[in-house]
């Protein structure tokens, strides 16, 4: 993908927005409906439906955990466990909106919230493939720098 994002919101880098992005996540996934009262686990579509819903959100607090603590340490790794989770996320939330309006009597509130932080995890993980990107070129220039170093360090230590 040759167009990526070079800031977040034009004014702000890809770093403090990958930060700003996560906490956003978090603050989404702390908000959300509550596991209702479903009595059992497994006996009905609903209730398999809504531990399906509850383990993908969890999973994607998992992956906004890692896009902060990535944000601090610059590993491209733990952005891509991020775009991992939140892709699986996107892939199947509209599925479970349609679920919220039909099966859970969700009120306007709850769907109104559930379609932004949809927009807004669309957007978070394009900025979050264009910090995994700048993440990765910016091993790639170092490693060159640090070979060397090591190299010197093997023939000082030799001599």
């Amino acid at each position: 993908m040759r167009c990526r994002l070079r800031k977040c919101c034009c004014l702000i880098s890809l770093r403090v927005g990958c930060m700003i992005s996560a906490l956003v996540l978090f603050f989404f996934e702390l908000i959300a409906v509550p596991l209702r009262n479903a009595t059992s686990c497994c006996d009905s579509f609903e209730s398999v439906l809504l531990v399906v819903y509850r383990v993908l959100d969890m999973v994607h607090f998992i992956g906004a955990l890692m896009l902060f603590v990535a944000s601090f340490v610059k590993v491209s790794v733990l952005v891509l466990i991020f775009l991992i989770t939140s892709c699986l996320h996107i892939a199947l939330y509209p599925g479970f909106l349609v679920a919220e309006v039909l099966i859970w009597d969700a009120d306007l509130i709850d769907i109104s919230l559930s379609i932004c932080g949809l927009l807004l995890g669309i957007y978070f993980w394009l900025v979050a493939y264009a910090f995994y990107y700048k993440c990765k070129e910016e091993l790639m220039t170092d490693l060159p720098t640090v070979i060397i170093a090591r190299k010197k360090e093997s023939v000082v230590s030799a001599v």
